[in-house]
């Protein structure tokens, strides 16, 4: 009896303890049973706040200042996969990005993917516009929504108290890598990232073992991603462990076995579009090319200007938009790469508070964390080394790991003063002095007016308010009041600095896109259709413009505006047609950049005769096309269109071959003191003295400059002399300015060999050119017009006529009068398959990049198809899996239901 009145008493005493640091507020009382619902409310109002004229479509979420992927790569990507799904359920090929590369669709996986993809199709087939126009909404319904709602759950899971729960889930969506990364796509990571963060809380903390694999499963769409939050969960389950469950190791490892299963069982369910991924990742030129920034950055080597790095880096934990917004950025790099890390100025006041609700153990697993993140940025090799040496990047991983630690921890201390009303004021105040100091210090590497007065005198304000409410909250006679206030002025503050990252962005309006289409409906799409009417073969197409209204000039114009083109821009071109621009030398080997924007053949005439161009597009009133063998055909709808006179097709044939180590042999073709010397000489003899000296002076600054196009001499010529005495003496000025020329008259004469392709046995019936072979045509000295049909002639004299042509599969025929080799102008891919009269053959990398085949003679049909490169088995890996998966799932429901 007396031992139950003691117990009785303990707990009355601990329940008047609990109300002394307790006090139930209006919150709790109205509004906290209503809590998802307030957050959505938020959710919605924060966005259009924020977004407005994105909602009503008066603005489309494509922009033509610093964020011109989203005009230059985004835009031509629904375009395009809109105009493949005309011709297939899935695509494979596509002959629109460079000169043709995998673009394999596969079949949805996720149950997301599920509801999603028929209803795009279904929008597709009604409005060719449709992935345009819903573009913002749905970044905003799957991604910033789903986040905020994920995140709220995650919270909650670790007994966060709905009040703090709501301002941590708001806090995320409105982050800066939410908002400003929205723009550039990287508003999906967040939404990936949170949600595997949820996941691993219900099967820590609730033994909720199904929402990991799916997780997984999102994440290993890209295999650089899964390994990047793969790598941040790894440290997170060792912090949230450590503070859980006290360090058990033996637990510990068997949370890590479970997780590595669930998570294989993810990549299994989605391992059709891992492959995928990983195959355009590995067979790129920035992982298996010469274009990678690993040696330079593992040697701890800079490779980018850092010198306003450490202050943009402290300034941006405030706003993102502080040192400007989008192309007016002030600070390191450029709007995007720069550190996104503001995430509420509520969170940088709260932060150091962890700490005092933390026994002496709990503060070492706390500063140990957050430890880690700050070393990476004051170590910039440790950070390089996480992103396994691939770039300088912030918006890979770290754009989230570092805020959201900083989050965590203001969340955690927020609960913890929402439930013990306890604070300490003098580290609050030291935290807005140490704040106020980073804001006002005076960088010398940033000018003061770098920095925009308007929005840090909003900071002042903002952190003196966010100050004076956390005291309030601490004391139980306000703490009601300061809930409110601080979630009014939570909102506030997240609306405005949301609103502000695209007040001054330059967008494009639906009034603009329905005019001009962001620039793309500038006249060639209709001389595209001409051409299509007129001649329905393959072909490629040319321009000496740029479509698109953006500050930076498309290279996807072509998937934009529908036809077969050369150039590309990618963070991942196709391998193989990298190495050949690289080896031609229009690419610099090693030049990652490069390697992105591909200008393709564009100012190369020798090379669009090689590679199917056909016709060229011109905007110029004295287009110089016409000294290079291309005859004005058209003009349509303003643009001048050219046909090449020596135009190659799709599959033409060889008799000879040249060894790789000849080829590259044959030198860049310079100017020189001795050469321009020659050329004066040689055009006093033609033209009078004064305009070989105007010529000479125009040749002069080109020395040693590895290419300038000899259009403008002709120009030139032209304009002093006139057409007909021009044409006397192109060959000459073409001679000396081509400095190309070598390897791509070489390309014109025989097909380059090489062992790691081609196998040896199979060229021992072809001539072989060697380097300096004088009986046939491999120098420019020796060029004319006239060898160059010639060369072009004997190249279409045995062709594939086509008889059938889609992305993925081609049919033709073609009949040999000896063994010649076919070559086809696709960029090898071990994905493509031959069949020859029936029979399979083996397809072999020719010309550096490209893909031949050596046939005998007489007639052939030929069929080609895409299957890409182990698709059948991950695609059969995948659909297994996902069976097996939902089938147990089922059986674990009903096993569990049944024991209740």
């Amino acid at each position: 009896m007396k031992k139950k009145r003691l117990k009785n008493t303990r707990t009355k005493n601990k329940v008047q303890k609990q109300k002394k640091t307790s006090v139930v507020t209006f919150f709790e009382d109205n509004i906290a049973p209503y809590g998802l619902w307030l957050l959505l409310a938020l959710l919605f109002l924060i966005g259009f706040a924020a977004f407005f004229d994105y909602f009503t479509l008066k603005n489309l979420f494509y922009f033509t200042d610093i964020g011109s992927d989203s005009l230059n790569q985004n835009y031509p990507a629904m375009v395009h996969i809109n105009e493949l799904l005309k011709e297939a359920w899935l695509s494979k090929w596509s002959f629109y990005k460079g000169m043709g590369e995998v673009y394999y669709t596969a079949f949805p996986t996720e149950p997301l993917g599920w509801l999603l993809n028929p209803l795009n199709k279904i929008g597709m087939a009604s409005s060719p516009n449709y992935l345009v126009f819903r573009r913002f909404l749905y970044i905003f319904l799957t991604q910033f929504l789903f986040s905020g709602i994920l995140f709220y759950l995650y919270l909650r899971s670790l007994s966060i108290n709905k009040f703090s729960a709501i301002l941590g889930a708001v806090s995320i969506v409105f982050s800066a890598y939410m908002v400003v990364g929205s723009g550039w796509g990287f508003a999906g990571h967040v939404f990936k990232i949170v949600f595997l963060l949820f996941s691993f809380e219900q099967l820590f903390l609730k033994k909720r073992w199904y929402f990991f694999p799916f997780a997984i499963m999102l994440l290993s769409g890209n295999v650089f991603v899964l390994y990047i939050y793969s790598l941040f969960l790894l440290l997170y389950s060792i912090f949230r462990f450590s503070f859980e469950k006290k360090g058990n190791l033996i637990d510990y490892l068997k949370l890590i076995g479970r997780m590595v299963v669930l998570g294989l069982i993810g990549i299994l369910m989605n391992m059709v579009h891992v492959f995928r991924g990983a195959i355009k990742l590995f067979f790129s030129s920035r992982i298996s090319g010469s274009a990678s920034y690993s040696q330079a950055l593992s040697e701890g080597s800079e490779i980018i200007e850092h010198t306003k790095l450490g202050a943009t880096t402290l300034l941006r934990f405030f706003s993102s938009d502080i040192l400007g917004t989008g192309s007016q950025f002030q600070g390191w790099s450029n709007y995007l790469e720069a550190p996104l890390f503001y995430i509420g100025l509520l969170t940088l006041l709260m932060l150091p508070q962890v700490f005092i609700h933390l026994n002496k153990r709990n503060k070492i697993i706390f500063g140990s964390f957050l430890g880690f993140w700050l070393m990476t940025l004051l170590v910039p090799w440790l950070r390089y080394a996480f992103l396994a040496f691939t770039g300088d990047y912030f918006r890979y991983g770290f754009d989230f790991f570092i805020p959201f630690t900083f989050l965590f921890y203001a969340i955690y201390a927020l609960n913890e003063l929402d439930k013990k009303l306890k604070i300490n004021y003098l580290l609050l105040g030291g935290t807005l002095v140490v704040l106020l100091i980073i804001l006002f210090f005076p960088y010398s590497s940033i000018p003061a007016r770098s920095i925009d007065g308007g929005i840090r005198k909003v900071i002042v304000l903002l952190l003196f308010a966010y100050s004076g409410l956390l005291i309030l909250m601490s004391k139980a006679k306000y703490k009601s009041m300061a809930q409110l206030a601080l979630l009014l002025l939570v909102v506030v503050e997240l609306s405005w600095f949301s609103y502000k990252s695209y007040d001054t962005r330059v967008p494009v309006t639906k009034r603009e896109f329905a005019k001009n289409a962001g620039g793309y409906k500038d006249g060639t799409s209709e001389a595209v259709k001409y051409l299509k009417q007129i001649d329905p073969t393959f072909y490629r197409i040319e321009k000496d413009y740029q479509s698109g209204n953006a500050i930076h000039g498309s290279l996807n114009d072509a998937m934009a505006q529908g036809y077969y083109g050369t150039a590309s821009y990618s963070s991942f071109n196709q391998l193989n047609y990298v190495r050949f621009l690289e080896e031609v030398g229009i690419i610099q080997k090693g030049n990652e950049t490069a390697t992105r924007w591909i200008t393709g053949l564009k100012g190369n005439p020798l090379l669009q005769t090689f590679g199917n161009v056909k016709y060229f597009f011109s905007k110029k009133q004295d287009a110089n096309l016409l000294n290079w063998g291309f005859d004005k055909i058209a003009t349509e709808s303003g643009i001048s269109i050219f046909k090449n006179r020596y135009y190659l097709p799709f599959g033409y044939t060889y008799d000879k071959y040249i060894s790789f180590d000849d080829f590259s042999k044959l030198s860049e073709y310079r100017l020189s003191a001795q050469s321009l010397a020659g050329l004066k000489n040689e055009l006093t003899g033609l033209a009078d003295a004064n305009f070989a000296n105007i010529i000479v002076t125009k040749l002069k600054p080109m020395e040693n400059v590895v290419y300038q196009q000899p259009e403008m001499l002709i120009s030139t010529a032209e304009k002093y002399l006139g057409k007909e005495q021009t044409d006397k003496i192109q060959d000459r000025i073409i001679r000396y300015s081509a400095n190309h020329f070598h390897k791509q008259i070489g390309l014109l004469t025989a097909f380059v060999y090489e062992e790691s392709g081609l196998p040896k046995d199979d060229v021992t019936t072809f001539k072989q050119v060697h380097y300096g072979d004088s009986t046939v045509f491999v120098l420019p000295q020796k060029f004319t017009f006239t060898k160059y049909a010639e060369l072009s002639d004997s190249l279409k004299s045995d062709t594939l006529q086509i008889t059938k042509f889609q992305q993925s599969h081609i049919e033709g025929e073609i009949e040999l009068a000896s063994p010649k080799m076919l070559f086809l102008t696709i960029p090898y891919d071990a994905g493509w398959q031959l069949s020859v009269n029936g029979e399979d053959k083996k397809l072999s990398r020719v010309n550096i990049g490209f893909t031949g085949v050596v046939l005998p003679k007489g007639k052939h049909k030929i069929v080609l198809d895409y299957v890409p490169q182990y698709s059948v088995i991950t695609s059969s890996i995948s659909l297994i899996s996902i069976l097996l998966f939902w089938l147990f799932l089922g059986y674990d429901v009903f096993r569990k239901r049944k024991q209740k």
